[in-house]
């Protein structure tokens, strides 16, 4: 766990700086340029800049001991982060969007709108490319070195990969219309970039809503996926089979990179309470090695399977 813990911050740590530069590097080439396309590449990557130091705070925390105020300790932290993290990029896509509509607006009611200087956007998309793909690259490499659990990891490589590719579509779109000026669509060249704001939001706004959805489940208490349930009650069987005990059913929940599972068992005998003690050690162990990080609790109780209309498996996803 320390191990991981450290990839993890270091990989957060190197993102980090590299996107403040990013953020510093579109902000500037937005207002050398007049380009509303460069703007929302630089204000995405400052998102990720303030995001990598929430994250690498997070990373430190999750995993640890449950304590007296938090009982559960903090792993639904890095649910509560990839959640608003997404909705605060989905806000920007918005924002953008907005701004994107109005110059065009402006444009169509016969309004000025600011001419594009091409020369600051070449260097630009050509050095945010590279530095994005060895940013992904450094983030999913991590990602695998901590066995692929780590929700963080995950969600900064895909924000690098969408910035990656925002800046090659926005920076190849930008620099091909001056080739449009002497064709039909030569009048409405001043527009390009709005345009093409707008289309790459089309493109990439479906990531954050996605992930927002599925934090969102997490939160909710929505069953972990049906193959992670299907183990946790396999080991649940097999151990209790082993201890002699009546499993009676269990529930999983899931938030980041740590599971919760619950396992009711009827011991059907007089038994101390180290045993019970032993039971959960071992099932722990067990779904470890299984799923990856679980808190376990075990239930002791006489009550049977739920009712019918209360055990819907939960559907894979």
């Amino acid at each position: 766990m320390a191990d991981n813990r450290d990839t993890e911050r270091n990989a957060l740590t190197v993102g980090k700086w590299a996107n403040l530069f990013m953020a510093f590097a579109g902000v500037l080439t937005a207002w050398l340029s007049r380009s509303d396309a460069m703007m929302v590449d630089g204000l995405y990557s400052a998102v990720n800049f303030v995001s990598a130091i929430a994250a690498a705070r997070i990373g430190a925390r999750v995993g640890l001991p449950p304590t007296r105020s938090r009982p559960w300790g903090h792993d639904f932290d890095e649910v509560l982060y990839v959640t608003f993290r997404s909705l605060i990029l989905v806000g920007i896509l918005v924002f953008a969007a907005v701004v994107s509509g109005l110059k065009i607006w402006t444009f169509f009611t016969g309004g000025e709108v600011p001419e594009l200087v091409f020369g600051p956007i070449v260097f630009y998309s050509v050095g945010i490319v590279i530095i994005c793909l060895a940013l992904a690259f450094n983030y999913h490499r991590a990602y695998k070195a901590t066995g692929k659990r780590s929700a963080l990891l995950k969600t900064e490589s895909k924000a690098a990969m969408i910035d990656g590719a925002l800046s090659v579509g926005a920076g190849a779109a930008l620099l091909s219309l001056p080739f449009l000026e002497d064709t039909p669509l030569g009048p409405y060249v001043p527009i390009g970039d709005a345009v093409i704001v707008l289309v790459l939001i089309l493109a990439i706004i479906w990531q954050p809503m996605a992930t927002f959805r599925k934090t969102l489940a997490d939160l909710a208490g929505v069953s972990a996926p049906g193959d992670t349930y299907a183990k946790v009650l396999r080991a649940a069987r097999d151990l209790a089979r082993e201890k002699g005990f009546r499993l009676q059913r269990a529930a999983v929940l899931q938030a980041g990179r740590m599971h919760y599972a619950a396992v009711y068992i009827d011991p059907e005998k007089p038994v101390l309470a180290m045993e019970i003690d032993e039971f959960q050690s071992e099932l722990s162990e067990r779904l470890e090695n299984l799923i990856g990080p679980t808190r376990a609790e075990v239930i002791v109780t006489a009550r049977g399977q739920l009712p019918a209309s209360q055990t819907l498996l939960p559907k894979n996803g």
